[in-house]
């Protein structure tokens, strides 16, 4: 017992020490310059300045994220299935049903010349199939759309009914970037070094 608290007597003067400056903020995550291949950090923004962000986390934590200078910008917000347009650019997140057909899980609307490199691509081994590209036909059906995305080399029919989550995907610019603001943040290794990584910062709003 005795040693017990002259552990903790130990503790608390060790605490002291510190001061109140480490006492009036969480414990901090290392920072993170290069995050994993298509790996996100995500929170919200406490502090941020020309090189770093500084996020509080869910769990009450912070993590200072790296700002890479060649990182883009975008504000993501709600949208309806009433949004969606024939000639519309879109990233549509889609499961294959027991039947072969392509049911929407997630819809992300682009603007104009903003969503490059169409593409049709399964994710992993859940049936999932990510299809980058333009709406070419909508029509009505039971519980909603059906959507014929062109993927440049084809074209995918995907139903869009309420278990869709449709947002917009807007450009933005760092000064959007405030304290108190949800951000997603990806940072993605390029294919060759000359060009290095790759940093995508979503701002998200709405309840997103």
């Amino acid at each position: 017992m005795n040693r017990m608290i002259s552990a903790a007597a130990v503790a608390l003067l060790l605490c002291a020490g510190h001061g109140a400056a480490q006492d009036a903020q969480p414990a901090s995550s290392p920072s993170v310059a290069a995050l994993p291949d298509g790996q996100n950090v995500h929170g919200i923004v406490a502090e941020v300045s020309d090189k770093s962000l500084t996020l509080t986390q869910d769990d009450g934590t912070r993590l200072s994220v790296d700002l890479l200078p060649n990182a883009s910008v975008m504000v993501v917000a709600p949208a309806i299935v009433d949004d969606l347009q024939a000639g519309g650019q879109v990233r549509v997140i889609s499961k294959t049903q027991p039947d072969g057909a392509s049911l929407a899980m997630s819809i992300m609307l682009f603007a104009p010349g903003e969503m490059h490199h169409p593409s049709d691509r399964t994710m992993g081994d859940q049936g999932l199939v990510s299809t980058n590209g333009t709406v070419t036909a909508i029509a009505p059906i039971d519980h909603g759309r059906s959507l014929t995305v062109d993927y440049g080399s084809g074209t995918r029919k995907i139903s869009v009914t309420g278990y869709a989550r449709i947002t917009t995907n807007t450009p933005a610019t760092r000064d959007q970037i405030r304290p108190g603001t949800k951000v997603f943040v990806t940072t993605r290794q390029a294919a060759s070094a000359s060009r290095g990584p790759q940093q995508f910062i979503q701002i998200t709003t709405g309840g997103l």
